[in-house]
């Protein structure tokens, strides 16, 4: 896909920056900046963890100072063409908080939505994009469900598809298998090739090095060390690299442990693993035997199952078929290393309690080894990806354990920080427990496992040492460790908006606009509460369900199914109002112990039940036959409801089926650190701030990429200055049926 630069000539200056500082709070990330960045010029950003590459990307983007919050000192100039909407593409580091939709087609669309795309020539650009980024998915397709690395590919789809003039990419392979990789790696020259402007951060940087012209080293310092042609600098600046841990001189020997007569400290048979009792299997007849004192090492392409197996290995999932037995406490490294946080400082973390202004001497090692006594007071949150990951290590090493499960320990790590991690590790492994981790890096593999399990499939492929492996180039194909899996040239779009529901949503009342049904059912509502008789409530409580029955392609089992719950708040209202309805005292009663029953009360409990009744068959109405993205999006459209709020509120909307995995984990964390509450009927206190701040710096995150996607200015503020992937259409049945729902409600209150 050829980026345009269609505002900006190549050769022409896109980026001055004259003696520019960027700073958080107090702390100073970039330091007297002084660079020029010309339009068809693509550059390589390398430095240290924590070098504050992220943070110059950022101030390339203009998210620095316009959405992020920092300090800026000293002279920044970016050319106009950069402002407008989607110009740049970025991809962020972490895939997963850069989303705001639901489906597939509907992320990839929504930055073609803020370019004001004509929705008719959306499709093929959202199916060219995934093709781009080898994602073989269908586009109605919930993301929610796909591995860390297939976000990674639908993030760099969703830039792909903006067609932007400024390309920028932050680690783009750090989730990704190796022959995704590859792909990855191939797309960025070609871009090269064709003149494109590039930026990618990436620690395997020495691969890419020969196709990007320009390269520009950061000091640890957050300095300019060098910026030129990419050959000459990183051939003359070798001494340089080494110094600053960025590569290695040679590689290590991989040191042999020989664990294989120790105990056994995890026994899995015969295990299967599903997410929901209809979802297929994740995990698929899965036998394994981990040793103490061994180091495995878990392989497979992105979506092969091996996070799931690693949680399955932990504790934090059950399986749905088999056995897990385990001999030992068993200490978990999240995939987000920010599940793993429990306090608000660094120090404290490592201390795994809050310490005040004398750091224990045993904190203050563990923050020398993991390169982190810079940061101590600083937020976990507050750090770079690197660095959160190196925290989340240190913080899991902290305790003994018989078995070490750790998800992509080394992603986003320089060559230095990936060896200390790795040496921690080893550390544990000599102490005769066992370390198990998912990792794409073979290098990593051949250098540091005693073992390898290669996952296909939810299945165990393979199971022996590296050397074995290597001659196996079936399985290093199935695995994607090398190239020659095919891309994903084979992704079609779909009928459009399709659902797992399509008999309910292609039904009458699922083809209705969905913005003018919320309204004519918002109406019908609130003349329920004009029903003061039992006529009038009954003929009102038959509305909602002669549509259900007749016209939301809901089958009656299900309806009768959904209603049931609420028959108990019938009986309850009917119930109450029999036995406490103030009546006159010449009104006949029944007297049964304390209660004074009557007839009176009984007609009001019915009625009000009957009104309650109504109210939420009208609610499940629309709840069955409206699409949850195409009703806020119709808000907009139609009723003109500012975009900032819709899709705001559709982004947030996302994370809410979130909250129960990722109280789980949180939960998880806390026990592996002996902090757990000790009464269930505590953890809604201990939990409701760690998640109300998860949920806070997320949404910072997600407002963040959303304009980095061109989500600004009067495309965020107006409704009519954007265009919109689903369709909407009003038509003479949405006036039929809202004539037709309110004058029904209207007749059954006249009787």
């Amino acid at each position: 896909m050829a980026m345009s630069m269609a505002s900006v000539q190549n050769g022409a200056e896109i980026l001055t920056l004259s003696h520019v500082d960027v700073s958080f709070g107090s702390h100073l990330v970039l330091r007297d900046l002084n660079w020029r960045w010309q339009a068809g010029e693509s550059v390589l950003i390398v430095g240290a963890s924590g070098a504050g590459k992220s943070t110059l990307a950022m101030l390339t983007s203009g998210l620095i100072p316009g959405s992020v919050d920092a300090r800026l000192s000293g002279s920044l100039w970016r050319h106009p063409g950069m402002d407008q909407a989607g110009a740049v593409g970025y991809v962020f580091q972490d895939a997963d908080s850069q989303f705001c939709q639901i489906r597939v087609g509907e992320e990839v669309a929504f930055g073609l939505e803020n370019r004001c795309v004509d929705p008719q020539k959306m499709d093929p650009l959202i199916v060219q994009a995934l093709r781009e980024s080898g994602l073989k998915v269908p586009l109605d397709l919930e993301h929610m469900i796909l591995s860390g690395g297939n976000k990674q590919k639908l993030a760099i789809a969703c830039a792909l598809a903006l067609n932007p003039q400024v390309l920028i990419l932050d680690e783009p392979t750090a989730n990704l298998d190796p022959a995704s990789t590859d792909d990855v790696f191939a797309d960025i020259i070609r871009f090269v090739d064709q003149g494109s402007t590039v930026m990618v951060i990436e620690h395997k940087f020495e691969a890419l090095a020969p196709h990007l012209p320009y390269v520009l080293l950061l000091d640890k310092e957050g300095r300019i060390y060098r910026f030129g042609r990419s050959a000459e600098v990183l051939s003359r600046e070798r001494q340089w690299l080494l110094d600053q841990g960025l590569v290695r001189s040679s590689p290590r020997p991989r040191p042999g442990v020989g664990a294989r007569n120790q105990a056994v400290v995890l026994e899995m048979q015969s295990v299967g693993a599903r997410y929901g009792s209809k979802a297929p299997l994740v995990l698929d007849q899965v036998n394994l035997e981990i040793r103490g004192g061994e180091l495995v090492a878990l392989l497979g392409a992105n979506g092969a199952g091996k996070s799931t197996l690693l949680k399955m290995m932990a504790g934090l999932m059950r399986p749905s078929s088999g056995l897990v037995r385990r001999s030992g406490s068993v200490a978990f490294g999240f995939q987000n290393p920010e599940h793993q946080f429990i306090f608000e400082r660094v120090v404290d973390e490592l201390a795994n309690r809050y310490v005040g202004s004398e750091v224990p001497e045993a904190v203050h090692e563990r923050l020398i080894q993991f390169d982190l006594q810079d940061q101590k007071d600083k937020s976990p949150y507050a750090l770079s990806q690197g660095q959160k990951r190196r925290l989340s290590v240190a913080v899991m090493l902290e305790l003994e354990h018989a078995l070490y499960c750790l998800d992509e320990p080394t992603f986003g790590q320089d060559a230095k920080t990936r060896t200390v991690i790795m040496e921690r590790l080893r550390e544990r492994q000599r102490r005769g427990a066992a370390v198990v981790i998912s990792t794409h890096d073979v290098a990593l593999v051949q250098e540091w496992a005693d073992r390898v399990v290669v996952i296909d499939g939810g299945r165990v492929v393979f199971d022996g040492v590296w050397p074995e492996l290597a001659l196996r180039p079936d399985l290093l194909r199935r695995a994607r460790l090398m190239a020659g899996e095919e891309r994903g040239d084979q992704v079609q779009a779909p009928p459009r908006f399709q659902t797992p529901n399509e008999r309910v949503r292609s039904s009458p009342m699922g083809q209705l606009n969905p913005g003018w049904k919320l309204l004519s059912i918002f109406i019908a509502v609130g003349l329920t509460a004009f029903a003061h008789r039992l006529a009038q409530a009954a003929l009102l409580a038959m509305i909602p369900l002669v549509l259900l029955t007749l016209l939301s392609g809901l089958e009656i089992l299900r309806v009768i199914k959904r209603l049931a719950p609420f028959v108990i708040f019938f009986a309850v209202y009917v119930w109450t109002l029999t036995a406490y309805a103030h009546v006159s005292k010449t009104t006949p009663t029944i007297h049964v112990l304390w209660y004074h029953l009557s007839y009176p009360g009984f007609i009001d409990g019915v009625v009000l039940g009957l009104r309650m009744l109504s109210a939420v068959g009208f609610g499940l109405l629309l709840v069955s036959t409206v699409d949850l993205v195409q009703l806020v999006k119709s808000l907009s459209r139609e009723f003109h409801i500012p975009p900032r709020f819709s899709y705001g509120t559709l982004a947030g909307l996302r994370f809410f089926p979130l909250f129960q995995e990722e109280w789980a984990k949180l939960r998880l964390a806390r026990k592996v650190r002996g902090r757990d509450a000790r009464w269930s009927g505590t953890r809604v206190v201990t939990y409701a701030l760690p998640l109300l701040s998860d949920a806070v710096r997320l949404s910072e995150r997600v407002a963040i990429a959303m304009e980095a996607r061109g989500f600004t200015g009067r495309v965020a503020r107006f409704a009519h200055a954007r265009t919109y992937y689903h369709p909407s259409p009003r038509s003479w049945r949405d006036l039929v049926f809202g004539v037709t729902i309110v004058a029904a409600a209207a007749l059954a209150l006249w009787h």
